[in-house]
């Protein structure tokens, strides 16, 4: 059975308001909560992949256009043993050239004409975490030993993607905090707007012996029940576009991709937006209602 409410709210604008204003809210805060996570678990992944690992490039060339196969082999030979003697490397390998093909899809497309492009010998080189090498000492032995290698290291090209991903969360939490503001205010506006509205019926239910929490309490649960059912609204027209934008990024290929699929702690972090909005609708309304009635007293 329905509880009965002494105040009558059926007669205040509030039951259209709220429920809006929390839907529009909640569905925009979702949208983009939902790209800072993918953002941010997508950069963690790059940085755990890269941070372990090193290539060396070695021209099949010369810079005139003339074949290093005579020296190729050795090379090779030289700069593998470098780098398998070095401190803080824990492995190196020389990919074959159907992996380099494989590396190069992404952005050349399958084709067999790959195999005739003047492509580098690339060694993949495994670090250790914990005790990473010295780049810098590590590029000075390899050039006295194979001047024509190039090592990368993946990590200025990084640094850079991880400095600009990590502005954009901070913009995306920044909107956030908007977000929640504007809410509060909107609460505020609205409760004391019902405040004036049934200012008769509030002093008549004082007179019966209501007391302040009785009164307050029947402002903040309809405040919740309207911003919670606005809420899982927004949440639930949220969806689609999060499923599009899902299906978008499953289309993309490359090293830095961002990783479309949640797991099970961001959908509980997703989905505690509406009820969170709710919870900051409920504080905001006792609040603003206990101090208009300690006011009038």
């Amino acid at each position: 059975m329905k509880k009965r409410a002494d105040i009558p709210f059926s007669s205040d604008s509030s039951k259209f308001f709220i429920p809006w204003l929390s839907m529009f809210m909640v569905f925009i805060a979702t949208l983009i909560l939902s790209v800072a996570i993918v953002v941010h678990s997508s950069v963690q992944s790059w940085t755990d992949n890269i941070s372990g690992s090193l290539t060396v490039q070695i021209p099949t060339y010369t810079d005139k256009g003339e074949s290093r196969e005579e020296k190729l082999a050795n090379d090779i030979e030289m700069a593998l043993t470098l780098l398998r003697s070095s401190d803080g490397i824990t492995g190196a390998s020389l990919l074959t050239d159907e992996q380099v093909s494989t590396l190069m899809e992404p952005w050349i497309g399958q084709s067999n004409a790959i195999i005739d492009l003047p492509l580098p010998k690339i060694i993949d080189v495994s670090v250790d975490t914990k005790n990473f090498p010295n780049i810098a000492q590590l590029k000075a032995d390899l050039f006295e030993q194979v001047p024509e290698a190039i090592l990368d290291s993946h990590r200025a090209a990084l640094d850079e993607l991880v400095l600009f991903f990590e502005n954009t969360v901070n913009l995306i939490a920044f909107i956030l905090i908007l977000i929640l503001i504007t809410t509060a205010i909107s609460v505020i506006y609205v409760t004391k707007s019902s405040l004036s509205v049934h200012e008769k019926v509030i002093e008549l239910i004082h007179m019966m012996g209501a007391s302040d929490f009785y009164i307050t309490i029947q402002f903040a649960m309809r405040s919740f029940k309207l911003t919670l059912l606005g809420s899982l609204i927004g949440f639930i027209l949220a969806l689609p576009i999060m499923a599009l934008f899902n299906y978008f990024l499953s289309q993309m290929t490359g090293s830095f991709v961002l990783e479309s699929r949640l797991d099970i702690l961001q959908w509980l972090i997703l989905l505690s937006v509406p009820f969170l909005t709710s919870i900051l609708s409920f504080l905001t309304a006792y609040r603003t209602v206990t101090k208009a009635l300690k006011q009038t007293l």
